[in-house]
């Protein structure tokens, strides 16, 4: 394995590790620090030398505690293999995933797949829109808030009620982003307790990607809102397997102390209520399966016109950069930039990896100083054209 590659792996693992948490990612890197303990203090060197007797009460206690915290991990193991397997058994069933875990409506693909189209117009887009309850309620809460609520003549704000009003102000440009944002918040789970992160993060990555996607399409005469997509949903199957693994711990953490409670084995009891999710097991679920899901569930949209499927099974078997098709090869870039762009926000990344990992993907010329002042936080709604 070359130095490149070990770097291009190394930036991967410490991204996904900030994705389950940012503490995970730093003691990944050795960057966490542990708090003292008393006996490492000042206080602690100065106290007076203890009795023969309770020199030996304080070994039984450690002994005792370690011999707690070897059996809680003995069974904190147990479960999360239990986990694992069940959710390997979930990704055999791609189906199953697409309508009852992402959540994605039937008709959704529909109309991402006309929102491509150059004879798309609202008085298309709108019944479709329609049959989705959830979207109407999105759009009018989105036009009626203060960032991009219209004033009449007079200075007043304009409350919008009706669907196609709401369309029209939006506008399709920008309906091609804030469509599919408010399609993948809704898929992400709510509750990822203890890693609240985890919605944030992925969420992010998708702007920042598909943000990244779209500017590298200007660069390249390709396709920007195609390229939008594509960076948008690189990451679905990574929520839908963050959304699995938290409704199976759930799950299995309930049978088993169900279990030890019928059986009356009560140390068994006592440590499954005191184990949390692992983010090691997630972050290993999430690199093995992640980016092969999200292709499984882009296949699955059977999109007519929104050529993403192809490209994204050549990112999701990562493939040479030299062997990829344009789409493919956008894709990887825009993944690469936006994991340096993350990592340098939380100074996780050296201005020599930084320049190294980039160097990678041959970026057209000039990519990289565009990209620079580009907001990969936000999209780059325009509501100035009205």
């Amino acid at each position: 394995m070359t130095d490149h590659s070990q770097l291009k792996n190394e930036i991967t693992s410490r991204f996904n590790h900030m994705t389950v948490s940012l503490r995970l990612a730093q003691r990944a890197m050795g960057l966490a620090t542990e708090s003292l303990t008393f006996e490492q203090t000042e206080q602690g060197d100065a106290r007076r030398k203890l009795l023969r007797v309770e020199k030996q009460a304080i070994r039984d206690k450690a002994l005792n505690e370690r011999s707690h915290i070897n059996f809680v991990n003995s069974i904190r193991e147990m479960l999360h293999l239990e986990i694992t397997k069940r959710l390997e058994e979930k990704l055999r069933n791609p189906d199953h995933l697409y309508y009852h875990v992402l959540g994605f409506d039937s008709r959704l693909p529909e109309l991402l797949d006309l929102l491509s189209v150059r004879a798309s117009s609202i008085s298309r887009i709108e019944p479709i829109a329609a049959s989705m309850p959830w979207l109407y309620d999105e759009l009018i809460r989105l036009i009626n808030t203060p960032k991009y609520r219209r004033m009449d003549n007079k200075g007043k704000v304009v409350n919008v009620d009706s669907l196609r009003v709401a369309l029209s102000y939006l506008g399709i440009e920008n309906l091609k982003m804030i469509i599919p944002s408010i399609a993948l918040r809704r898929s992400l789970p709510q509750i990822t307790d203890p890693f609240p992160e985890i919605k944030t993060r992925i969420f992010d990555a998708a702007i920042g990607t598909a943000m990244s996607c779209k500017k590298l399409a200007s660069i390249s005469e390709l396709d920007e809102y195609t390229c939008f997509m594509l960076g948008f949903l690189h990451d679905i199957g990574k929520a839908v397997i963050v959304r699995l693994f938290f409704i199976l711990f759930d799950e299995v953490q309930r049978e088993a102390i169900a279990e030890a409670q019928n059986e009356r084995k009560r140390d068994e009891h006592s440590a499954l209520l005191e184990i949390e999710p692992s983010d090691e097991y997630l972050m290993g679920i999430i690199e093995q399966y992640g980016y092969a899901l999200s292709a499984e569930l882009v296949h699955k949209m059977r999109f007519k016109r929104l050529f993403v499927a192809a490209p994204m099974q050549e990112f999701a078997q990562q493939k040479a950069l030299n062997e990829m098709s344009p789409l493919a090869k956008l894709l990887t870039q825009a993944v690469a930039y936006n994991r340096y762009r993350t990592l340098k926000q939380h100074r996780m990344i050296s201005v020599d990896e930084a320049k190294d990992f980039l160097s990678q993907f041959h970026f057209p010329k000039g990519a990289l100083s565009v990209l620079k002042t580009t907001d990969l936080r936000e999209l780059d709604i325009n509501m100035d054209i009205f």
